[in-house]
C-alpha cells in the first residue's frame, strides 16, 4: 500500500480519521503539520504526522482506520515518517501516548520524563493542554551512532500465569533497556498466580496490570518484532508455535511448574532462581555478534542450566 504526502483536499478526512481515534485535533488550523496517509485507492487507511521544532520532529496523530489495523499499516506509517525526519536531517524525535509505548519501544523508542523533552516541544500545545499527563514520553535519535541495537525476547509457556511472568519481569528489570522483554502462552491462564505476582511486585513492577495473553498477540504484523522465542514449560515447547514475523531464534528453557503446587512459596522461589541464573546467562552473549542458528546453540545450552 503506498505511503505518500497527504493532500490539501484531504485535510478534513484526516481530521475525521485522528477523531474516531481520540487523538487531538483542536490545534490542526494552527499547528504546521506534515501529514503521510496510507493510500489503498479508497478511504484513507492510515495516517501520521510530523511537526517541526528546529532540529526536533514531534511525531503525531498516528491513526489506522479499524479495517487495516493488524495489516502492517501503522508499521509502515511510522517507517515512513522517520524517513522523511531524516530527509529533513532532524536530529531527534519526540512523542506522547497512552496506549503504544510498548509498540515504540520495539521500534527503538526510549521513555523519558516530560521534562527531559526539548523546550521547544514541551511548549506545543500537545504537551501544554492536548494529551494528559498521563501520557508516555518516548524518544529516539535519528543519529544511527546513538541508537543502540536492542532486542525482544518473547516467554512462552501455556497458561502465561507464573513461570513466563517471571521471566518478563526479570528480563526487563535485568536488561536496563537492552532487551525489552515480552510474555504469552498457547491456553492463557484465567489470572497470573498470586505467588508470582508477589514475586514481580518485590521487583517494583506494579501488578494491577498484569494479565495472561495469547501468543496470538505477538503472531500478528503490527505487533512487535522478536528476536528471540523461549518456551519455559515442557507443554508449550511440544506446540505448534505460530509462525512468528522476523524468524527469532527459539530455544526452550524447561523450567519446573510452580502452579502445580500454587500455595507453596518455595515453589515459585526456586522457579525465579532457575530463571535468573538463565536470564543472567543471556545478558552476558554478545547478540550483536551471534547470528540466528549460534544464538539458538548458546541459548539452547543455557537451557541445560540447573
Amino acid at each position: 500500500m503506498p505511503i505518500r504526502l497527504a493532500l490539501p483536499s484531504e485535510h478534513a478526512a484526516i481530521r475525521a480519521l485522528l477523531t474516531d481515534n481520540d487523538l487531538p485535533v483542536q490545534d490542526l488550523d494552527s499547528a504546521v503539520v506534515a501529514f503521510l496517509v496510507a493510500d489503498d485507492g479508497g478511504p484513507i487507511a492510515g495516517v501520521v504526522g510530523l511537526q517541526v521544532f528546529g532540529d526536533i520532529g514531534l511525531l503525531r496523530s498516528l491513526a489506522v482506520r479499524a479495517e487495516y489495523r493488524r495489516s502492517g499499516t501503522g508499521s509502515r506509517l511510522v517507517a515512513a515518517i522517520e524517513r522523511e525526519a531524516q530527509a529533513l536531517s532532524l536530529r531527534q524525535l519526540v512523542l506522547l501516548t497512552q496506549t503504544a509505548a510498548d509498540y515504540f519501544a520495539s521500534r527503538g523508542y526510549r521513555t523519558i520524563d516530560r521534562t527531559q523533552a526539548p523546550v521547544a516541544v514541551q511548549n506545543s500545545a500537545e504537551f501544554l493542554s492536548l494529551c494528559p499527563a498521563s501520557a508516555a514520553c518516548l524518544t529516539k535519535s535519528l543519529d544511527p551512532s546513538m541508537n543502540a541495537r536492542s532486542y525482544n525476547v518473547l516467554f512462552l509457556c501455556t497458561g502465561n500465569s507464573a513461570r513466563s511472568q517471571m521471566a518478563e519481569a526479570l528480563l526487563n528489570d535485568m536488561g536496563k533497556g537492552r532487551i525489552r522483554a515480552y510474555s504469552a502462552g498457547s491456553h492463557p491462564a484465567p489470572n497470573v498466580q498470586p505467588l508470582a505476582a508477589q514475586l514481580i511486585a518485590d521487583l517494583g513492577y506494579p501488578t494491577d496490570t498484569l494479565r495472561p495473553k495469547s501468543w496470538d498477540e505477538f503472531a500478528v504484523p503490527d505487533a512487535p518484532a522478536m528476536d528471540i522465542v523461549i518456551t519455559v514449560c515442557d507443554n508449550a515447547a511440544g506446540e505448534t508455535c505460530p509462525l512468528w514475523p522476523g524468524h527469532p531464534a527459539l530455544a526452550h528453557w524447561g523450567v519446573a511448574d510452580p502452579a502445580r503446587t500454587p500455595d507453596d512459596p518455595n515453589a515459585f522461589k526456586q522457579a525465579w532462581l532457575a530463571l535468573r541464573r538463565r536470564i543472567e546467562l543471556l545478558l552476558a552473549l554478545p547478540l550483536d555478534k551471534l547470528d540466528r542458528l549460534a544464538r539458538e546453540q548458546h541459548l539452547h545450552q543455557i537451557g541445560q542450566t540447573p
